[in-house]
């Protein structure tokens, strides 16, 4: 990947939003323009910041993840949306919400690299 790319992370929880900010910020081609614990923060950022992915936990409250995605994929369908579920139900909505990838928790951080190589290989054909 040449040029730079930026992510914005949407997870609620500080300490599993910590550890992504942590793996993505090992990627030197990556650039995190900002961080929402929500998803009306989210919607802002990503219509301020237009990142290149969005980075979304599928625990956010009252189903604000898959308004969050939906919203999105309909008014910036070049931006890469990658869902953190935790079960194979939260895996099938987002994949239907619109979702461009989706990783199951206790992904090994081998398989989150690759996605996200993928996912902004995509971004910029």
């Amino acid at each position: 990947m040449e040029n730079n790319a930026s992510a914005l992370i949407v997870v609620r929880s500080p300490r599993i939003r910590e550890g992504v900010r942590a793996l993505l910020k090992s990627i030197p081609y990556l650039e995190i323009i900002d961080q929402a614990d929500d998803g009306p923060s989210a919607l802002k950022m990503v219509a301020d910041h237009h990142p290149a992915l969005v980075l979304l936990d599928s625990n956010l409250p009252d189903e604000e993840a898959w308004a969050v995605l939906k919203q999105t994929k309909a008014l910036w369908p070049q931006t890469q949306c990658l869902v953190l579920a935790t079960s194979a139900e939260q895996q099938w909505i987002a994949k239907a919400a619109g979702a461009d990838e989706v990783l199951l928790t206790g992904f090994p951080a081998s398989k989150f690299f690759t996605v996200i190589d993928g996912l902004l290989s995509r971004q910029q054909v």
